[in-house]
């Protein structure tokens, strides 16, 4: 016999459901708002959250999800831009024709000629026009590169066009305490919008875990400056009465008949709504509580229960049940939690080819008939629970978990080397990361694992996610010999201004750190040649900074250097005889010549 929770049904969380039930409705009346929900891991935050989302797809909202992780936060704002993205086959799907020419209508006049850069950053846009999918790619331009601000600003005139209060969007972020200032500086820049957004975000995060310092605290702070509507939640333990409502739902028993059990299992869960599910599965896998045919109803022990040592937190369950597993398949969830909440196919079809992990697939399949990973509707494989990854990984030895991490990065990388794998490069590079160490030891190796952290990080500018890319060069900055400049001269060049870029577009823009990159390459670089984009870069943050005369002073340097003659200042004077002759130049074109020529610049 099982024990038959009713499923979703949420226990003790009326009033806070009702909070966030009212918030929604202000938002779909023309507004938007934060709601931030603290509390310990499993006392049933997100699951609070998902009983909205099904109200939010009932009346014609949207509702998208991400979620962070302490293993991948490699990309925290890519994450946050593929919720984005997937909000564009949500529209797709759920909007009749008329909508969607309405839609691509009114993105094309507000983003205009700057319509390629929504493209880059959100590929699914091209889903909802037959034009815009039709549409040829476009080569980004060097001046039209976008950084984390620009990022910010384009996701913001997005959900300008697509949210109403017909089609309110909801976005909840589960795990903020993973998450970085880059990733929540989208959502200050939408929910601060004041020209017609409505948009409900969601934050979870487990308040036990967060420093007074950590950025959630200070996008409340600028959320409430900013005038947004902000309401707090903080998830504890059930209370008695809840939980006891909630073992009668399980045992089928009146709850006057469990009260006695439920009140012990309080005593050693603190009420935690998963720790109790998981501390109750454990009675009845030791026998502790069973099912009487006999008596045709749940029967237990109270003295041995009550006698019973308190655990000190859900994990140890987990780990012991962990335990009684194959070791093979004990291997491979611990391979899994290395990777965080879940992992692709493709990984664990790459991690099949060695002999460590040749029965992965096996071993995937017996995890979820036992209940420990689910898949999902993407193919993903995902604990059940983030407390089961914890304790999985929690099994590797603290001494060795650098090893772990590393081989798994080697063994992937020896597979997929030179082979396009997307995405599953900054996995890769993050596993060997932990270990890098382990490199320094042949330099032959860590020249490969330098061009890999290259190549996430490019990837990563590419995607906009300017502060991984950063972390990424900084990795492979560090595996260089000290005579890199000598030994490496191309390599050293290419990572350092891929390095100086990143650390510019950041979303705090780190210009001191991007100088003093750039200050080196002019010390190191053999020839002008070698130098020019690193002036091109520097004058860029110059300008940037209002910085006029050390932009121009830059410019003219690199120019005078390469034999041009830099005219002498311009007075007041000439610059007024300059625009004379500009506007006489250009008198006879009009306005639709103008707008013709720059749709032809845009096109090219």
């Amino acid at each position: 016999m099982q024990l038959h929770y009713r499923e979703g049904k949420l226990y003790g969380r009326d009033k806070e459901e009702i909070l966030i039930t009212d918030a929604f409705c202000r938002v779909s009346r023309g507004t938007s708002e934060a709601i931030f929900i603290g509390g310990f891991s499993g006392c049933g935050k997100s699951m609070l959250v998902n009983g909205l989302r099904t109200k939010v797809d009932v009346v014609g909202g949207y509702a998208i999800k991400h979620k962070f992780d302490a293993i991948s936060q490699t990309k925290p704002l890519f994450g946050v831009i593929s919720a984005f993205d997937h909000l564009c086959l949500m529209i797709k799907d759920r909007s009749t024709a008329q909508r969607l020419a309405m839609i691509a209508k009114q993105l094309r006049e507000e983003f205009g000629v700057d319509f390629n850069l929504l493209m880059r950053l959100l590929p699914n846009v091209s889903m909802l026009s037959h034009e815009f999918a039709s549409s040829p790619a476009m080569e980004v331009k060097p001046g039209e590169k976008m950084n984390a601000k620009s990022v910010c600003f384009t996701l913001l005139r997005f959900v300008r066009v697509v949210s109403s209060p017909r089609h309110p969007v909801m976005l909840f972020l589960d795990d903020l305490q993973w998450s970085d200032d880059t990733a929540l500086e989208v959502i200050h820049t939408i929910l601060s919008d004041t020209m017609g957004s409505c948009v409900l975000f969601v934050g979870t995060y487990r308040d036990n875990e967060v420093q007074a310092d950590h950025a959630i605290f200070d996008l409340t702070n600028k959320l409430e400056t900013s005038n947004v509507q902000t309401t707090k939640v903080s998830l504890t333990g059930l209370n008695r009465e809840d939980l006891n409502t909630m073992i009668s739902d399980a045992l089928c028993l009146y709850p006057r008949i469990c009260k006695s059990l439920s009140d012990n299992v309080f005593e050693k869960t603190k009420g935690n709504p998963f720790f109790v599910l998981e501390f109750m599965q454990s009675l009845v896998g030791r026998g502790l509580l069973q099912y009487s045919f006999d008596m045709k109803r749940w029967v237990w022990n109270e003295a041995v229960i009550r006698s019973e040592e308190v655990m000190d937190n859900v994990i140890h369950l987990l780990s012991s049940k962990l335990r009684r597993l194959p070791e093979s398949v004990l291997t491979s969830l611990k391979a899994m939690a290395c990777f965080g909440t879940s992992i692709n196919e493709a990984v664990i079809d790459n991690l099949r080819k060695s002999s460590e992990f040749s029965d992965i697939h096996d071993s995937m399949k017996r995890a979820i008939s036992d209940g420990f990973v689910m898949k999902d509707e993407r193919g993903h494989f995902k604990f059940v629970h983030d407390k089961v990854g914890e304790a999985a990984y929690n099994l590797i030895p603290g001494n060795e978990k650098k090893q772990f991490h590393y081989n798994l990065g080697i063994i992937l990388h020896s597979n997929c080397e030179g082979n396009d794998v997307g995405d599953t490069i900054f996995l890769i590079a993050s596993q060997i990361n932990y270990g890098k160490e382990y490199t320094l030891k042949n330099e032959k190796l860590c020249i490969r694992v330098v061009k890999l952290n290259m190549k996430a990080g490019k990837r990563a500018i590419d995607g906009y996610n300017h502060k991984t890319a950063y972390s990424f060069l900084k990795s492979a900055s560090s595996l260089l010999p000290e005579d890199h400049w000598q030994s490496y001269y191309d390599l050293s060049l290419r990572l350092s201004l891929l390095m100086a870029s990143a650390a510019y577009s950041c979303c705090n823009c780190n210009c001191d750190e991007a100088e003093s990159i750039l200050q080196g390459i002019f010390e190191k670089a053999l020839s002008i040649g070698d130098k020019l984009s690193a002036y091109s870069l520097l004058g860029t943050m110059f300008q940037s900074q209002g910085k006029v005369a050390d932009a121009y002073n830059t410019y003219s340097s690199i120019l005078t250097q390469l034999g041009e003659t830099i005219p002498d200042p311009v007075t007041p004077e000439t610059s007024a005889a300059m625009i004379t002759e500009t506007l006489n130049m250009f008198e006879e074109v009009y306005d639709d010549e103008w707008v013709k020529t720059k749709m032809e610049e845009s096109l090219c």
